[in-house]
C-alpha cells in the first residue's frame, strides 16, 4: 500500500468499518430490505478542479471507486427507485475519517451501503464546500469511469470530521 495512502497502518480500522457495514446490511435484510454492499477500492475527496485547458469539475463530495460487478449491482438497485433517506455512522482515528453511509429507497425497500474513508487534512477544501452547500454527494463509479451513480446526503454532518 502507498505510504501516503489514508489506510496505511489503519487496515484494522477499515476492516472494522466494513464489518460494521456488513452487520448493518444483515439487520436491514432481517427487516425485509434488499441490500447492496459496496467494497471501495479507493475513496477520494473531491476538491474543485480546474485545469489549464479550461476543464472545470466542481463536484462536491467523494469519488467512490468500486469493482465492476458491484457497480452493476448499484445500477440495478437504483433503477426505478428514489433514494431519499440516508444514515451515516463515522469514527476517526489518527486524522482518518471512517464512515458507513446507508442510502435508502424506502418505497422500493432497497438500501445501498457504502463505507468510505479519507484523511481529514487532505479533505479540508472538500469539507468546506460540503458545509457551504449543506449536502454531500457520493459519486460511485467503476474503474473505467464510464458511468456514475450519484447519491446525495442532505445534512451531511455525520460524514464530516469531528473532534478527535
Amino acid at each position: 500500500m502507498d505510504p501516503g495512502h489514508p489506510l496505511q497502518g489503519m487496515t484494522d480500522l477499515w476492516d472494522d468499518t466494513v464489518e460494521d457495514m456488513e452487520a448493518t446490511a444483515a439487520e436491514l435484510r432481517e427487516e425485509g430490505w434488499e441490500t447492496v454492499e459496496l467494497h471501495p477500492g479507493a475513496v477520494t475527496p473531491l476538491p474543485r478542479l480546474e485545469t489549464e485547458d479550461g476543464y472545470e469539475d466542481d463536484r462536491t463530495g467523494f469519488d467512490v471507486l468500486v469493482p465492476g460487478n458491484e457497480f452493476s449491482a448499484v445500477q440495478d438497485a437504483v433503477d426505478g427507485a428514489e433514494y431519499d433517506e440516508y444514515e451515516a455512522y463515522n469514527a476517526q482515528a489518527n486524522g482518518v475519517v471512517f464512515a458507513v453511509v446507508v442510502m435508502k429507497a424506502a418505497d422500493a425497500g432497497r438500501a445501498v451501503l457504502v463505507p468510505i474513508y479519507y484523511r481529514a487534512d487532505e479533505a479540508v477544501e472538500t469539507v468546506q464546500r460540503i458545509e457551504a452547500a449543506g449536502e454531500s454527494r457520493l459519486f460511485v463509479r467503476p474503474l473505467d469511469d464510464s458511468e456514475r451513480v450519484l447519491f446525495v446526503q442532505q445534512q451531511p454532518e455525520a460524514l464530516l470530521p469531528g473532534e478527535e
